[in-house]
């Protein structure tokens, strides 16, 4: 028995494959790291190698995982159009990752699961050698790196101090944080109201 999400599944489980959706102005494309073609969730994954491996997800409380890069087959010329196009069409529309689980016969067991979601930003073409086995010849690859949707507004406020003049700025009329540097530099005892009653 697996869980998944909230859900267990009972049914033997021999595999899992990544889906990603990218939304590209000249529509959306669905691909897979399984080794063929896959339908499911309504929508035909492209698989046999077009999308060639995705970074490893460490899922944590934490907001982890702000960049991750996609690897996507160079041999593939429509792929290709795509990345070395126009940037408009990919910078900053959305991605969304989906693992998908199979039995011994490859169907896919349950619904996909979701997850991670962002937005495409940076394309280059890489190469790497290919191994030992085959000394000078190389690999390559489109490198699609994604950043996690509303990474850029929390690394902005992360390293700013909330200040009453920030966020009178911001908010005209809000005194909500008028007395938050008097609750730093001169902390107050709360006193519970049983002890009060005393």
């Amino acid at each position: 028995m697996i869980t998944m999400g909230t859900t267990q599944h009972t049914t033997a489980v021999a595999g899992v494959a990544w889906l990603a959706q990218l939304d590209f102005t000249s529509g959306t494309l669905y691909l897979t790291t399984a080794p063929q073609d896959l339908t499911t969730g309504g929508h035909t994954y492209t698989g046999l190698g077009s999308l060639v491996s995705i970074d490893d997800l460490v899922e944590s409380p934490e907001s982890s995982a702000e960049k991750i890069n996609l690897s996507l087959s160079v041999a593939d010329s429509a792929m290709l159009a795509l990345a070395l196009g126009n940037v408009e069409g990919y910078r900053g529309r959305a991605v969304r990752l989906y693992l998908q689980l199979f039995d011994e016969t490859f169907a896919p067991v349950a619904s996909p699961l979701q997850r991670w979601t962002g937005v495409m930003d940076k394309v280059q073409i890489s190469r790497r050698p290919s191994g030992a086995d085959s000394p000078g010849a190389s690999i390559g690859s489109i490198d699609l790196q994604c950043s996690r949707s509303g990474m850029a507004r929390a690394r902005y406020y992360q390293g700013m101090r909330l200040t009453h003049q920030q966020q009178l700025i911001r908010y005209p009329g809000d005194t909500g944080l008028r007395y938050v540097r008097t609750l730093i530099e001169q902390p107050a005892l709360w006193l519970s109201k049983r002890f009060q009653q005393q």
